[in-house]
């Protein structure tokens, strides 16, 4: 449903006498739902718009004869006559020649409020929950993400993600992984967007509402086409192919698309990335009452990836898009962090119309594939990162020195990224012998052991889902919606290695426990089974484990329209349980890394509730509110999963209270809505793995009692001034930030034992960060008739604070200093930074031809940043290691994100002729 809006407007000729007419605009050549098609009755001002079905109805129609009449883009035409007697008629499908439209980037401009028709005012009122896209999420989804906006500073796992009624938020950390689904824009449009607590067909929903993304094949416009992108943002280069057939006669439809996305470089040098994908979706209508689906789809790709830097390394470089990531290897550009990422989907959709009043859609879903991060690791060896800080400057002592080592940076390209020649060369010299191989006495091998290897960290996803939703009306007044779902995810733990360097084998070690335990050779074994064993290109080594979840859910829905308000009511109930699966037996914990763990599980509750007053069929009032639990996320309750199955200590819900209230406007040439919000996060659980410099090893540091407040106003409004131009205008005044004073506890990776307990962190009113909480946009666009349009964005962030180190806010880190004499240093050490406030300014414009053979050429252009701010600084955080003995807060100082300056993308599409 890409346009959603259901408004009546109606006068009553006779109450007592008068009927309904109701009937379903369908395109004639797809046989595809029309929404936002203006239906009318003559004589007479009795309209109504259809909603996201192609359904309208007319009430209150006195008997008598009357002209069908609708309204597409501002024209009229004439669908038949028909006779209105003293009951109520169903005019079924009506098949309307719909004209082709003006697109941006292919997607549709036109919008239901942007189409002519009536503005009388009367008593019959349309439900705002079927009202059209939502003005504030429209106008801020894309204009402000180079800010890294997030709308009320929710997170992923705040919102429910759905493809054709698959759930696809990971269950282990509730991310959505979007890249999986790169190169696929042509199909992944036709989506609904769930605002916050609003009502929903489809899902109970997060506090952040949700979307939801329909692929089937009869839901797509009907199409044949090519497509060229270039671009210096993440890519240069696409070529993508789509073909569609809509809905045909004999009740078949086939969706298709693949394209090939290249870049040597993206606008950060060393993110070149190599990808394709590929979407099948196919459609078949049995009968009247049942429809089936089949999507197949994937893209397999291989990307370079950037890090947060610190600023020295960006002074030194001279560019603020410094990556350490790569360096040149016989002239070519290697990226030692590269994605490696290939799940595919596949899910079958059934459809089945009970009656006419009732529906239910079921959706059988599996994910598999890979999904892996590539890095660099060594053994028994110098840390070969060019921005390690024992080699850069700042870490010398004598000025003179660290002179020297500024004009050896800043004048020397090679110094400030990876090696790859002395790492090869460290590899060509490494002969040694390993005894007792694989733990068979007398099986030694000889050979070069690397000293440097590229591996991947892999977190490969396996998904199986099963969906079930039923939509009902009762009656006129009374809508019921229920489901429910299970969802089985594992998720597969593991290191790889990709390359050795020129080496001949890798050993199965872990170094830490090692030096932890020089004398006692079990204990540096990452699997017992196999001791000293080598490892391979390809081979699984290190790490080696597996999280399983499983989660059933049931809810339901009603919703109760009256004259004057609707009102909706939801309730969900949730089990879920999770654990972990050891695949090898770590020496340092033989007892407990092996094998199935112990299960954990959780009952969780949800309720929301919507009012909505309808002061007249233009003006809403809309209160929420939503009360729910949800379990701790299992990738952060494990204390060290990668060497045991230790459990972090009452584990606990997190408990999420949250309301708001909203203004709505619903005008021909004006929409808009503003919402006050409070939501309140209470009990969270955070487990961050780092290396911590005071104990020199790997570290496990898991915050218990976190709880945040998210409190703000947010505001979007859309006002056409003529057929031509229009304005919008949207904007987010935030105020997130911690409640309470959480407890850390510090386990190490080598030891079952807590290094601290309990510790209070001192973070309370210390801001939320990740996003800025103020930010905002205005824009102005210009559509022409001819085919062309253009619009230009002012956009401002504002209110963005940088991640901080928990371990710098506690009473240990302070306790040398003197609050009377260390002033400016425990301000620097406590002090959480805020980054700068930033403005850019965005431009797009397009053109639309038509050629006599009836194909169409769209050229689409959009510059973003086009004052070229490089100095807007979009995140960072502080590093989790912290020189405790010398407590200087600069020996590991904070990384930052930098978004892109002038950038831009090319799209050109043919469509051929249907």
């Amino acid at each position: 449903m890409k346009y959603i809006l259901s408004v009546f407007i109606l006068f009553s000729v006779s109450l007592i006498y008068a009927q309904s007419v109701t009937g379903r605009i369908i395109d004639q050549k797809t046989q595809n739902p029309e929404p936002g098609v203006l239906v009318s009755l003559l004589p007479g001002d009795n309209s109504s718009y259809t909603n996201g079905s192609g359904t309208f109805r007319l009430l209150f129609v006195a008997p008598g004869t009357y002209t069908l009449k609708v309204d597409i883009q501002g024209k009229s035409r004439i669908i038949k006559e028909i006779e209105v007697g003293m009951e109520d008629i169903s005019l079924g499908d009506i098949p309307v020649e719909l004209p082709e439209v003006l697109t941006t980037n292919d997607i549709t401009l036109i919008d239901v409020f942007d189409l002519s028709g009536i503005e009388n005012e009367n008593d019959n009122f349309s439900s705002v929950l079927s009202a059209g896209r939502d003005p504030f999420i429209n106008a801020t989804a894309f204009n402000l993400s180079a800010g890294r906006f997030r709308p009320r500073g929710y997170f992923n796992e705040d919102a429910d993600m759905m493809m054709n009624g698959m759930h696809m938020n990971n269950l282990d950390n509730g991310r959505i992984l979007w890249s999986a689904w790169n190169g696929m824009n042509d199909v992944l449009r036709n989506r609904t967007n769930i605002v916050n607590m609003s009502h929903s067909d489809v899902t109970f929903g997060g506090v952040g509402g949700g979307t939801f993304i329909d692929l089937r094949a009869s839901r797509q416009r009907q199409t044949r086409k090519i497509t060229y992108a270039h671009s210096n943002r993440t890519f240069q280069h696409r070529v993508m192919g789509t073909y569609m057939t809509g809905l045909m006669k004999n009740g078949w439809a086939v969706a298709a698309t693949a394209s090939h996305t290249y870049g040597s470089s993206g606008y950060i040098p060393g993110t070149g990335i190599q990808a394709n994908s590929y979407f099948l979706s196919v459609d078949k209508i049995l009968n009247d009452k049942h429809a089936l689906n089949v999507v197949v789809f994937g893209s397999p790709q291989r990307r370079g990836r950037s890090t947060g830097a610190i600023q020295e390394m960006y002074d030194l470089s001279g560019s603020n898009y410094y990556n350490p990531n790569w360096g040149y290897q016989d002239g070519e550009v290697r990226s030692a962090r590269e994605y490696l990422i290939h799940q595919p989907v596949a899910m079958i959709r059934h459809d089945w119309k009970i009656s006419k009043k009732t529906e239910i859609m079921t959706t059988v879903g599996f994910q598999t594939g890979r999904f892996g991060s590539t890095r660099l690791d060594w053994y028994d060896a110098s840390d070969p990162r060019p921005d390690y800080y024992r080699r850069l400057p700042s870490f010398a002592n004598n000025p003179d020195t660290k002179n020297d080592l500024i004009t050896y940076f800043t004048e020397n390209e090679a110094a400030r990224q990876i090696d790859w020649a002395a790492l090869y060369s460290a590899n060509a010299n490494r002969d040694y012998t390993i005894f007792d191989v694989d733990g068979i006495p007398g099986n030694n091998v000889r050979g070069k052991l690397a000293a440097y290897v590229l591996e991947s960290e892999n977190f490969d996803n396996e998904k199986l889902s099963f969906n079930t939703v039923l939509n009902s009306e009762l009656s006129e007044k009374i809508q019921l919606t229920g489901g429910l779902n299970v969802f089985k995810e594992k998720v597969h733990y593991y290191r790889r290695m990709e390359d050795l360097l020129g080496a001949d084998f890798y050993i199965d070690f872990n170094r830490f426990a090692l030096r932890d335990f020089p004398q006692d050779n079990v204990a540096g074994q990452n699997d017992l089974q196999r001791p000293n064993r080598l490892v391979y290109e390809g081979d699984i080594y290190g790490h080696n484990y597996e999280i399983h979840n499983l989660r059933a859910q049931t809810w339901g829905q009603i919703l109760y329209k009256l004259r004057k308000w609707d009102l909706m009511a939801a309730v969900s109930l949730a089990h879920q349980t999770y654990y972990r699966n050891g695949l090898a037996q770590v020496g340092i914990f033989p007892d407990n890394s092996l094998g199935k763990s112990k299960v954990n599980e959780f009952w969780n509750y949800g309720l929301k509730g919507v009012a909505t007053y309808k002061l007249n069929g233009r003006n809403y009032f809309v209160l929420s509110g939503s009360q729910r639990t949800r379990p701790p996320l299992a990738n952060e309750s494990y204390l060290s999963p990668r060497t045991r199955d230790q459990v972090a200590p009452n584990l606990t819900n997190e408990t999420i209270t949250a309301f708001d209230v909203s203004y709505l406007a619903r005008y021909t040439k004006f929409k808009a809505r503003i919402s006050a919000f409070y939501t309140q996060f209470n009990d969270r659980i955070e487990n961050s793995p780092f290396y911590h410099e005071d104990f020199q090893t790997f570290v496990n540091y898991l915050l218990t009692d976190v709880d945040r407040l998210h409190t703000g106003i947010e505001f979007g409004m859309e006002y056409k001034v003529n057929s031509k131009i229009d304005v919008t205008f949207a904007g987010n005044l935030g105020d997130y930030y911690y409640t309470g004073r959480p407890k850390a506890s510090i386990t190490r990776d080598n030891s079952a034992e807590d290094v601290v307990q309990n510790r209070i962190i001192y973070v309370e009113n210390y801001y939320w960060s990740g996003t800025p909480q103020v930010a905002g946009t205005l824009g102005v666009g210009y559509f022409s008739t001819r085919y062309w349009r253009w619009n230009l964005n002012i956009n401002g962030f504002s209110k963005n604070y940088l991640s901080f180190n928990p371990d710098r806010r506690t009473a240990k880190a302070l306790e040398t200093l003197s609050p009377s004499e260390d002033v400016e240093t425990i301000s620097k050490i406590i002090d959480q930074e805020r980054l700068p406030d930033a403005i850019t300014v965005d431009f797009s414009v397009g053109k639309s031809h038509r050629f006599r053979n009836g194909s169409f050429l769209r050229i689409n252009l959009n510059v973003g940043n086009i004052l070229n701010n490089t100095n807007f600084r979009s995140g960072g955080f502080e590093q989790l290691r912290y020189d405790f003995e010398s407590v200087n807060p600069d020996r590991f100082p904070p990384r930052y994100f930098y978004a892109f300056g002038l950038n831009y993308n090319l799209n050109v599409v043919y469509e051929f002729p249907r």
